[in-house]
């Protein structure tokens, strides 16, 4: 038995002492030397007084030694893509610019349920025939197009958001996978000592399917999904693969086939199947199938694409019934039944009560936007997030949420407004990146305004762009608001669908059009 021990029966109490402020309280009271009080508490040293101690600065971290805080894009289609490399090519270096010792740093965080991305931008042409579009061509892989930014932080995870709290300022992602689960554990084991959305009820279970993770800024990118697994992404790419697989072997085995939907993706995709099932030979020695396939189109309105100009409507009609397609207005599709005979058929009930039995069957009705997890109040009635149309802001979420794509209310659902809106939203997260960054620096903290920088306001530009191929050589379309002819559309998209231009949306995060 050591001799330090006390002798029995004595009780020795160890010296009592105040516990030492916080560093919540310090970071908000500005100093680390707080004086002592007789009821044990702590209060501020006089500050009129030539002898009293020179405030310190707060011992939380705030630069290199701080855990980075969290830039989460939710969404790695065009919008997401563009941000990304946005803010990593030209927000980063910005922010670098502070100094070490006041700024945070920033990670990067890229949620997608697909490590490919899906070039849909061709997806007309590539469900007819495996040989139009090429598999490499239609699913970019998203990792190496990030390998020029290793030297930043970053992390790709593939999952889907499940869940989005302001007040928290967290999101919940269901990850696939076992390396999005190692990724997504990792980036929670630490949380930033800096960052308001720091929490210490954040689930810490590793490798779990189910991970929450804390923002500082949070981009909604998750955009829209077609009715159609062959038009859009839903959840991994081998699901698309797949889909595109199967409708190529009933393409080649069907002879009535049936297209819903009269916009631009309908009026493509009838366009296409008639123009390759339906015709031998290369031009100009071209000449009609002896046993054409059946295409008919049903439109559910008064004629073809009802969002465009009439004369392109009536041209677009008088194209597909060259090629041989039957086009029906104003009838609707009430229900589907598929397989309802060995024969694997589906039928189609109509709105006027008539039915249509198809080999084939292919809906391109439009889309709905992917933001179930997002809030109620922050959603329209379309399930749209309402947000600020001109600095993209999601103002009802808090500080530092934006959206932007077609998961946007304010959004026209195209890829000119994608890269139109970008700059805008990256050139206002700059702005509040820096504002917060200017609290820390701050004795008094708080978020603080930049003045003299101004917010940047999307203009969406005048006259919309739409280029629908549907002949071999031609079709339909209008850009900046004014009506091309046939071999425009040709050289713009029908081509090839612009699949040369991949590496600038994937690679680079530009317009295919740029």
């Amino acid at each position: 038995m050591s001799s330090q021990q006390p002798k029995p029966g004595i009780l020795t109490l160890p010296p009592q002492h105040p516990n030492p402020p916080s560093d919540d309280f310090q970071v908000l009271a500005g100093f680390t030397n707080a004086l002592p009080l007789p009821d044990g508490s702590y209060a501020k040293p006089p500050t009129n007084n030539a002898h009293a101690p020179t405030p310190q600065p707060s011992r939380t971290p705030t630069g290199l030694g701080a855990e980075p805080l969290n830039i989460i894009i939710l969404g790695a289609s065009f919008a997401g893509l563009a941000c990304a490399h946005h803010f990593l090519d030209h927000t980063l270096p910005r922010l670098h610019q502070s100094p070490p010792a006041a700024a945070p740093r920033y990670r990067l965080v890229l949620v997608s349920p697909s490590t490919h991305f899906y070039w849909n931008l061709g997806a007309p042409r590539a469900l007819v025939a495996p040989d139009l579009i090429s598999q490499e061509d239609a699913f970019v892989p998203l990792e190496p197009a990030f390998h020029r930014h290793r030297g930043h932080q970053f992390s790709i995870i593939q999952g889907t958001c499940t869940a989005m709290s302001t007040e928290a300022r967290t999101v919940t992602l269901e990850l696939i996978g076992t390396q999005a689960q190692t990724r997504c554990s990792q980036l929670s084991k630490r949380v930033s000592a800096v960052s308001p959305a720091a929490t210490p009820d954040l689930p810490t279970v590793p490798d779990a399917k189910t991970q929450t993770l804390p923002y500082h800024a949070l981009i909604l990118a998750t955009g829209s999904a077609a009715h159609s697994d062959l038009l859009g992404l839903h959840g991994p790419h081998p699901h698309t693969l797949g889909a595109l697989s199967a409708c190529h072997a009933r393409v080649a085995a069907a002879q009535n086939l049936v297209v819903c939907g009269g916009g631009p993706s309908g009026v493509e995709t009838a366009g296409q199947l008639a123009q390759y099932l339906n015709y031998t030979g290369s031009w100009p020695w071209r000449r009609r199938a002896r046993e054409p396939k059946r295409i008919v189109l049903f439109t559910g309105a008064a004629r073809c694409l009802p969002g465009l100009k009439g004369q392109l409507g009536r041209k677009a009609e008088a194209m597909l019934t060259g090629l041989g397609v039957e086009v029906r207005h104003d009838v609707r599709v009430v229900e589907i039944r598929e397989g309802f005979d060995p024969a694997g058929q589906t039928e189609v009930l109509l709105s006027d009560g008539t039915r249509v039995v198809a080999d084939l069957y292919l809906a391109c009705t439009g889309v709905e936007p992917n933001s179930s997890f997002v809030p109620a109040r922050l959603r329209d009635g379309k399930g749209f997030v309402r947000g600020n149309g001109g600095t993209t802001r999601v103002d009802l979420a808090g500080e530092r949420v934006y959206a932007v794509g077609d998961v946007a209310a304010w959004s026209r659902k195209c890829v000119g407004d994608v890269y139109g809106a970008v700059p805008v939203l990256m050139g206002n997260l700059l702005k509040d990146l820096r504002g917060f960054e200017r609290g820390l620096a701050s004795p008094e903290g708080g978020e603080k305004v930049m003045e003299g920088w101004e917010d940047g306001v999307f203009v969406p530009r005048r006259g919309e762009s739409v280029l629908c191929p549907i002949t071999r050589f031609g079709g339909v379309g209008v850009w900046k608001g004014q009506v091309i002819p046939g071999f425009l559309v040709y050289l713009l998209k029908g081509h090839d669908y612009r699949v040369c231009k991949k590496n600038l949306v994937v690679v680079n995060g530009t317009s295919p059009y740029g």
